[in-house]
């Protein structure tokens, strides 16, 4: 009895073996999928801080320069460590209206930076029927392309839905120390 319960048991080590290696790859794609789409998660909520993050900034102040806010852009960029920030774009916008309460371009600015260099409408439609006269908003836009981080993400099956997927958030704020924010 004591030869068949060992033989047994070097069977079933032997089956169990067989199956782990088979199994091992399955695991490993899962394991790989569930660490990426937490970087998706996370690489995702880093380009809404960053967004937030920036149009906060930009209604602090009473005026800004395009140096500053090249900075600002630099700053969305340390926001997204450690994931990649070479392709994320910056659209910085004040948008404002004149005394009759209609949009004027001549008071507000445009600046873009990064990959794509913003892009988009000059002024975002939810925010034309909110500025009352002699009023400005902050808009800003940060558009970022997703590239897997981890040796996991290079998977084909993992890297093949991952490539390509892109975030786009926006964020509006009032400036607080002045109505309308110029550059200079």
């Amino acid at each position: 009895m004591t030869h068949a319960l060992k033989r047994f048991c070097r069977n079933v080590r032997g089956a169990a073996a067989v199956e782990f290696a088979l199994l091992l790859p399955l695991m490993l794609i899962i394991w790989g999928g569930i660490v990426e789409i937490g970087n998706v998660h996370f690489a995702g909520r880093k380009v809404a801080l960053a967004t937030q993050s920036i149009a906060d900034l930009i209604a602090q102040e009473r005026a800004v320069s395009d140096a500053e806010l090249a900075n600002l852009a630099q700053a969305g960029n340390a926001i997204m460590f450690p994931y990649p920030s070479g392709n994320m774009s910056y659209h910085m916008q004040s948008i404002a209206t004149d005394a009759d309460g209609g949009i004027d371009a001549t008071l507000g600015w445009l600046r873009t930076f990064g990959a794509a260099g913003g892009g988009g409408d000059p002024v975002p439609p939810p925010e034309v029927g909110f500025l009352l006269s002699n009023d400005s908003t902050i808009y800003v836009r940060v558009a970022y392309t997703y590239t897997p981080v981890s040796v996991l993400g290079t998977i084909a099956g993992i890297n093949a839905v991952l490539t390509g997927l892109a975030f786009t958030e926006e964020a509006f704020a009032k400036p607080r120390r002045i109505n309308i924010i110029p550059i200079q």
